[in-house]
């Protein structure tokens, strides 16, 4: 794990890399969380049916009972496509 800092933040970023799972309604997309904050994430992932402004639901499972599950509800700010897939900046609405 990596602590990222900018000095343009009030908050600390946690470099991961671990999978995740983005659902909008019915629909159900794999990704990465790349990294996490109080306020939301970085994520990868290479289905096109999100968009920006999407609200989306992301659970982060991480298989370690001393760190519980993360279940939130979110918004996907912007997605920016890359060479294989996409990369979309998150803002946490509700962390359940």
């Amino acid at each position: 794990m990596f602590f990222a800092h900018n000095d343009k933040r009030s908050f600390r970023r946690m470099e991961l890399d671990v999978p995740i799972e983005i659902s909008k309604g019915s629909v159900v997309v794999k990704g990465i969380c790349k990294d996490l904050s109080s306020t939301g994430m970085s994520i990868t992932f290479t289905d096109t049916h999100l968009q920006a402004g999407d609200e989306v639901h992301i659970k982060l499972d991480t298989d370690d009972e001393r760190f519980p599950p993360l279940d939130a509800d979110a918004t996907l700010l912007r997605i920016d496509e890359q060479d294989v897939g996409f990369s979309a900046a998150v803002q946490f609405i509700n962390i359940k």
